[in-house]
């Protein structure tokens, strides 16, 4: 286990610790794996995954994970661990009816224009993990956990994650769209004879009632993102102070390590507590000299040449990975390598084993 990890972990200051990094480079697993470690150390641990393949439960031991907290059995754990899968639809609907009446909820629920953005507006995902860490917190306040790790969404950019909550606020305060629909006007009022003559062109285009659906769907939608803005303000402070931390989950490969070096340089261009990089699924090198290796590959008998050049394909593998990331190493920012399994992930043992230390392994044949 790398011993800046567990000093990390171990902080009693540390309340909420978000994985953040591309798609398809093990963020969910290692957060699970964080989580737990974190609970092995003492601390009463909630990991939320928002990812919707559930990977996490299946890495856990866990049957299904649930949209409320489930406790994670952990044996010879100094502290305890619950897991909880955040479902997108489910938080949006409640946060929603949260901040508007019965009826005008149930209304909403229903409108098409909701639904869709509730299930594929780019951004809706981030807020919502936004307003969930949120609640999350206060609950922690309240003495249920003492540290949060957050599953970021699944993205294509690991930007997303910082920027897609202001795609939303951006769909509710658009100017234009709110005077072409007749919401309050504001300095805008002397665009009435405009947005009139645009709102008849929309009600022919869409048709009246789905024109109808729209104006109310974004009347009721703005007072719930006025009220999601003001909580999503405190969780804001609360991802800035030292009370957080970011871990940015990255991959050997040269795409997904510009990407986690764009991240790297986002959150420290924002301010935002950067704790360390995680580099996940690397190749763990022979230890011997590629010239000898070479050599004893060329004079070894037929049987050994396939084992010799198999671990000449390795060390070339963990040369390129090293380049790869290279632009990370050189951040500064602590870094954990971890070792890439042939066996996988699929149960507690092997999700507390990732963070063993990496061991170059001697190749067979040669007096190294």
């Amino acid at each position: 286990m790398n011993a800046d990890l567990d000093d990390l972990l171990r902080r009693d200051g540390l309340r909420v610790l978000l994985c953040v990094g591309t798609g398809g480079v093990g963020k969910t697993t290692l957060s699970a794996a964080v989580a737990a470690r974190a609970a092995m150390l003492g601390r009463r641990v909630l990991v939320v995954t928002i990812d919707p393949a559930r990977r996490l439960g299946q890495a856990m031991g866990l049957d299904a994970l649930a949209h409320e907290p489930s406790p994670v059995s952990l044996p010879g754990a100094a502290g305890s661990l619950q897991a909880m899968m955040l479902d997108v639809r489910h938080a949006f609907d409640r946060a929603l009816t949260a901040q508007v009446s019965a009826a005008e909820a149930e209304r909403i629920r229903v409108n098409p224009f909701y639904k869709a953005l509730a299930e594929t507006f780019s951004g809706t995902q981030e807020y919502v993990a936004m307003e969930a860490i949120g609640e999350l917190q206060r609950r922690a306040d309240a003495g249920e956990w003492d540290l949060l790790v957050v599953d970021t969404p699944p993205s294509a950019s690991a930007l997303d994650f910082l920027d897609g909550p202001s795609r939303l606020e951006s769909l509710a305060h658009n100017p234009l769209l709110r005077v072409v629909l007749g919401l309050p006007r504001g300095p805008f009022g002397f665009l009435d004879a405009g947005a009139a003559f645009a709102g008849r062109a929309l009600d022919a285009i869409l048709g009246g009632r789905l024109f109808g659906d729209l104006r109310t769907f974004l009347r009721v939608f703005e007072r719930a993102v006025l009220a999601f803005e003001s909580h999503a303000a405190a969780t804001r402070q609360l991802l800035a102070s030292e009370a957080a931390g970011f871990l940015v989950v990255a991959a050997p490969r040269p795409g997904p390590a510009a990407e986690a070096l764009a991240l790297v340089r986002r959150l420290r261009a924002d301010r935002l507590p950067l704790r360390g990089v995680l580099v996940n699924q690397v190749t763990v090198p022979v230890e011997v000299d590629p010239e000898r290796l070479a050599d004893a590959e060329e004079s070894a008998p037929a049987a050994q040449r396939a084992v010799l050049r198999h671990h000449r394909l390795r060390l070339a593998q963990a040369e390129a990975e090293h380049r790869a990331i290279a632009g990370l190493l050189r951040t500064g920012v602590p870094a954990i390598s971890i070792a890439r399994r042939d066996g996988g992930v699929n149960d507690l043992a092997s999700l507390l084993a990732l963070f063993a230390p990496l061991e170059q392994q001697p190749a067979p044949g040669l007096d190294v």
